[in-house]
């Protein structure tokens, strides 16, 4: 089995081009990220503009949300898409089981997806994951 981690991304960015692993900068991202580094064989970012992302990828700034009707896509396209960049992302991957921390919006390619997940935080209020995490973290 290769775990694949999926993190949501943050709205809080660095305001200048980073890799993406560095250019959230939200507590939330900082302890998913460090979580999945630690439990996953691989990890990608989940984000409201360019769907699904290396974390070494160099991102410029954005203010996209998922399902903002100003800013961002509507949920079930970008969840098509980024379903699709999953299948060809993970093509040659073993086995592949996906450790999802992200958000109900971010979760919804879970319903367009055949591959095993895991979603630990199911359920927990922002302040209730970041409790999770640092405890896991300090494990």
């Amino acid at each position: 089995m290769t775990t694949i981690g999926l993190v949501g991304c943050a709205g809080q960015k660095l305001q200048r081009p980073a890799p993406a692993r560095d250019l959230y900068v939200s507590q939330l991202f900082r302890k998913t990220s460090a979580y999945v580094e630690r439990h996953c064989d691989a990890w990608y970012i989940l984000s409201a503009k360019h769907g699904l992302v290396h974390p070494d990828t160099v991102l410029e700034p954005y203010n996209v949300r998922l399902g903002d009707v100003k800013t961002g896509p509507p949920v079930w396209g970008w969840a098509k898409n980024v379903t699709e960049q999953l299948n060809d992302t993970l093509a040659d991957v073993d086995d592949p089981h996906l450790l999802v921390l992200a958000g109900e919006q971010y979760r919804t390619i879970l319903r367009l997806t055949d591959l095993p997940f895991e979603v630990p935080m199911k359920g927990l209020g922002i302040g209730e994951q970041l409790g999770w995490l640092t405890r896991e973290l300090a494990a």
